[in-house]
């Protein structure tokens, strides 16, 4: 072996062989610089671009707390759009004014009609309320798989709402609003949010407990044989998710200022499933690349609706058709990259061969995913 080949060798060796614990803070410093920058860029374009800004990042923590369970145990679930309810009303509830209160919601619990809390312990609540619904309807909805488990959350949501709709103890009148939600989080108060929530799923994705999920998802007859009980993980990722997604209802009620349970409906279920399908759903990385790229093709597309001018000339689309471009994009994508935008890798470090931290390696099953559960 010549002195060039040794040369070579080494500097190959030294690639591969990069720190572990650096390779995997890349997968969480990646989204979370892009979401900064991102949030830098959106904001010092225009004002219409500062209030998609911050609807972006409301969808961007329930898309991530949907990754949570969906990309983590490949079951797919319809109702986290329940969990964002609750998040939201309880934000709601606990920072309308007890006069506007009493004014729109006269049949209340005494106890909430005089309940009032900081926007932040009424955040941290709406996480907490969140967590418990998830705790107590995925104590059942857990035993299911496959399409029942699907169609069982999509129940769930439907229970939700008609709760929210109908029972006036703990809302207003049937059909109604709660407006006067006071706005109390800027845009770096909303970045700073979605940012703790990356890091918190991201947490939960290096857990033992998310390990052993995505190896009961790569293959569920062999995991619980592998003595990994699927339930009691399913459901701890049910509730993580579950908590995060009530944090995401928290900041979308303080966004939009006005909460109505007819909101949470299909197509607000549907638009952050597929930002994440877009995106990646096996990955914490394809869950912020899609909520991002959606968003932001949206704006654009609003800006072309109504006109867009470009020198001497103005570029516009008729109206309804951001709709129609954002329909035919994602389905193109979902024809020709199933796997979404990153193919359900996460962020590679870029001097060593690209890593799945969060998803199987193609082709190794189980055995990928199971690697390290007893460490």
């Amino acid at each position: 072996m010549t002195a060039h080949d040794k040369a070579g060798g080494a500097r190959r060796s030294a690639i591969i062989q990069a720190p572990e614990p650096v390779a995997r803070l890349w997968t969480l410093a990646v989204p979370l610089v892009v979401v900064y920058l991102f949030a830098v860029l959106a904001s010092a374009l225009s004002k219409s671009a500062s209030i998609d800004l911050g609807y972006a990042l409301t969808n961007l923590i329930i898309v991530v707390a949907m990754w949570t369970f969906i990309g983590n145990s490949g079951v797919l679930s319809f109702g986290h759009i329940a969990f964002v309810a609750v998040g939201a009303w309880t934000m709601s509830l606990l920072t309308v004014d007890p006069k506007m209160k009493a004014s729109l919601m006269p049949d209340l619990f005494p106890f909430l009609q005089d309940a009032t809390a900081n926007p932040f312990v009424a955040l941290l609540l709406g996480g907490v309320i969140g967590g418990l619904l998830a705790f107590a309807s995925g104590l059942v909805l857990m035993r299911l798989h496959g399409l029942e488990a699907g169609i069982a959350t999509f129940a769930l949501l439907m229970f939700v709402v008609q709760i929210l709709t109908y029972w006036n103890r703990i809302g207003p009148k049937t059909g109604q609003s709660m407006a006067g939600i006071p706005r109390s989080f800027d845009l770096n108060t909303m970045v700073m949010i979605a940012l703790a929530v990356i890091v918190l799923a991201w947490c939960y994705g290096q857990s033992r407990s998310a390990r052993m999920l995505r190896a009961s998802r790569d293959d569920r007859q062999a995991a619980p044989a592998s003595g990994i009980d699927v339930r009691r993980q399913r459901l701890i990722a049910f509730v993580v998710s579950g908590a995060l997604a009530g944090v995401g209802g928290a900041v979308w009620a303080q966004m939009n200022g006005v909460v109505q349970a007819s909101q949470f409906s299909l197509g607000f279920t549907f638009t952050t499933i597929a930002m994440l399908v877009v995106g990646g759903m096996l990955s914490l990385w394809g869950a912020v690349v899609g909520t991002l790229a959606i968003s932001a093709l949206d704006h654009l597309l609003g800006l072309l609706e109504r006109g867009l001018p470009l020198g001497d000339v103005t570029v516009s689309l008729p109206s309804g058709s951001r709709l129609i471009v954002l329909g035919a994009i994602m389905v193109l994508i979902l024809i020709f990259r199933p796997s979404g935008i990153t193919g359900g890798r996460e962020a590679a470090w870029p001097f060593r061969p690209r890593i799945g931290l969060f998803a199987a390696a193609p082709g190794k099953g189980i055995s990928g995913s199971a690697k390290g559960l007893r460490e």
